[in-house]
């Protein structure tokens, strides 16, 4: 007997979805619509690519395809010809190797909606479906600002605070009487004024006033904003805890203007003004975000502007508290939710892929609070962080719900999949400082600017940023600077390898690396020699648990300008992460290892209901969505078909 082919195909991505949390949360019953998916279909967990990094994730995802096909190495993509030093954002579709599901769709006459999916800018001009968004992710906002995001955020306050990120954001203001203000409410305590420019660096900002009043005459209770110093053109009202409606600005630059929307929080604001912390959120596009463009008014209209990324750094350098970074969280999911419910319900589609990131970025905070084996872990602690990282799975499973009620569950196959696992970050080793003082690199550091100088004719190699998984050869004849010949490839090669493999923990004398091998290894790691095989690292390492490798080579708290302070490089190779200041969690370890996977839930017709015993690997994905739907195998997928989950 035949079994019904499902007519359309859902795939609901949520970044880093951990199995065992699924696992853990779906017998508490508080991810019910998950765990109705769970009963409907098969449960397994996934191995990942190496690294375990989200683009290169999400694109074997779709494609089928690991790294050395795909061309989506680690965060970023070094091209073939170019510096060692220049890179690309491994978001950018144009430099994705391998065809995608919803291209092989298309030539099966197949509709696609691609809703905030990764490595998806910029836009394609789908010959039949439509686009929403493109997300980046993560928000590491010093190598590559957000692809649609104009500016990051910014904090305007009476005490100084940490900028861990796009330097020059944490602004100190000292406020002053209020002169020459019209229209001004009344006020028991002399008003008080500030100037403010958002955003206060990297693009063009826009001017406000901010004045200072006292309503109820038990001090200073409320600030106004205005472009002018007439009370009659403020923007805002706001009290302490308070969010003002979106602002829309015109961002004017030198070749380029923008439109943007952004809001204020009044995050703190004492009786006598002396503490004070009013919070601007990142200024997301109000320009065309969609495919076709007019789709754009019609989202806004049901779920409110498209927000790229959230704003961890803002709560881990305490410029808003961890409530404030939930209810963030909240408001991203509810746009998905809205956003994916309009297009399923309103268009006509046939393949949907749509996409969250909001536990990815929660875990890396607070992923060290819930593992035993981390540094940061407290068992006191243990069950307060769980709730948080709980209450983000919560918050995605509702969603999951209203949007599945635009679904047939009986004629749809829906894919609800992760990309990779999560590990503890205990330890940031500087590598390129490790790498000089070994004498394979050679720099000066700009302490006025933190630029890193590198002395090309003194440097054997260089790692792909940020640090991650790959080291280049500086290779004469390849490279623009190059200087190792060609026949002392090999000795340079097992040089690097012998640097990163006398990598110690601070603590226990441990290695930090597990893996560091020559790239003609690489199959070892799932990475096959296919089109994107050149811009592979010459060395590729893996760290152990609980370290990222820091690009920098000066600490965190300090790396950028700050009044008077300067960039101060660290004595020391190895810096700790502290919870919630830093990341607390990070997936950058082989995908092998169990805390390192990530889950698939596949439900529909013809699938059959079990858990799995063995992990699939990602690349499988692909190749048995494409059988199951009976459209082509996308053209270029190293995986394959998993038939142990057909009837």
């Amino acid at each position: 007997m035949s079994i019904k082919k499902p007519s359309k195909f859902l795939v609901i991505g949520v970044d880093a979805a951990l199995p065992d949390l699924i696992q853990q949360f779906s017998q508490e019953g508080v991810i019910p619509n998950i765990t109705n998916l769970l009963k409907r279909g098969i449960f397994s967990r996934v191995v990942s690519t190496f690294p375990p990094l989200t683009a290169t994730a999400w694109a074997s995802i779709v494609t089928g395809a690991g790294p050395g096909t795909s061309g989506l190495p680690s965060l970023m993509v070094h091209l073939p010809g170019e510096k060692l030093d220049k890179w690309h954002t491994s978001f950018d579709q144009r430099l994705l190797k391998a065809e995608t599901l919803w291209e092989a769709g298309a030539r099966a006459g197949k509709r696609a909606a691609l809703i905030n999916w990764p490595v998806t800018w910029p836009q394609q001009k789908l010959a039949k479906g439509l686009q929403i968004g493109a997300s980046l992710n993560p928000p590491f906002r010093f190598f590559y600002m957000p692809l649609w995001d104009i500016a990051s955020s910014s904090l305007f306050s009476t005490k100084r605070y940490a900028c861990n990120q796009v330097p020059g954001r944490a602004v100190v203001v000292k406020p002053k009487q209020a002169e020459g203000w019209l229209n001004l409410p009344d006020s028991k305590k002399t008003p008080l004024e500030f100037k403010i420019t958002v955003p206060p660096v990297y693009a063009p900002g826009v001017s406000y006033y901010v004045a200072i009043i006292d309503t109820r005459k038990e001090g200073y209770d409320e600030i106004l904003i205005s472009p002018s110093k007439n009370a009659n053109d403020s923007i805002a009202h706001l009290r302490e805890n308070q969010k003002s409606d979106w602002v829309t600005e015109v961002f004017k630059g030198d070749k380029e203007t923008h439109k943007g929307k952004f809001y204020f929080y009044l995050a703190k604001l004492d009786k006598n003004a002396q503490a004070l912390k009013l919070y601007v959120s990142a200024i997301s596009s109000a320009e065309k975000y969609t495919f076709p463009e007019e789709l754009t008014e019609e989202i806004e209209a049901v779920a409110g502007p498209y927000m790229e990324v959230d704003d961890p750094w803002a709560y881990m350098d305490r410029w808003v508290d961890l409530e404030f970074y939930m209810d963030q969280l909240q408001a991203h999911v509810d746009w998905w939710t809205k956003t994916t419910s309009y297009v399923l319900e309103r268009k006509e589609w046939d393949m949907a892929f749509s996409y969250v990131f909001t536990i990815d970025h929660l875990q890396h905070i607070l992923y060290g609070g819930i593992d035993p084996k981390s540094r940061h872990y407290e068992p006191k602690k243990k069950e307060m962080w769980l709730d948080y990282i709980r209450r983000a799975y919560i918050q995605v499973d509702k969603g999951i719900g209203n949007i599945l009620k635009n679904v047939d569950l009986n004629e749809t196959l829906i894919l609800l999949v992760s990309d990779h696992g999560f590990s503890n970050l205990d330890w940031n080793p500087y590598l390129k400082k490790y790498l000089a003082e070994k004498g394979l690199i050679s720099y000066k550091l700009n302490t006025d600017t933190g630029e890193i100088i590198i002395d090309w004719s003194q440097t054997k190699c260089f790692p792909l940023e940020p640090c991650h998984a790959h080291i280049f050869v500086n290779l004469k004849g390849r490279d623009p600077d190059g200087i190792v010949n060609p026949e002392d490839y090999q000795k340079v090669q097992e040089e690097i390898i012998d640097a990163l493999m006398q990598m110690r923990d601070p603590e226990t004398g441990e290695r930090m690396v597990s893996v560091a091998i020559r790239r003609k290894e690489a199959n070892t790691l799932g990475i096959f020699e296919g089109p994107g095989f050149d811009r592979i690292g010459d060395v590729l390492f893996a760290l152990k648990p609980g370290y990222m490798a820091n690009p920098f080579i000066y600490p965190a708290a300090v790396q950028y300008k700050d009044g008077t302070k300067r960039i101060i490089p660290n004595p020391e190779n190895v810096e700790p992460a502290t919870m919630t200041r830093d990341f607390s969690g990070i997936h950058l370890t082989l995908p092998t290892l169990r805390e390192m996977h990530a889950a698939m839930v596949l439900s529909g017709p013809g699938i059959l209901q079990l858990s799995r015993k063995q992990p699939i690997r990602s690349i499988d994905i692909a190749p048995t969505v494409a059988h199951i739907l009976g459209i082509p195998v996308p053209k270029d997928a190293e995986g394959e078909v998993i038939r142990d989950v057909l009837k």
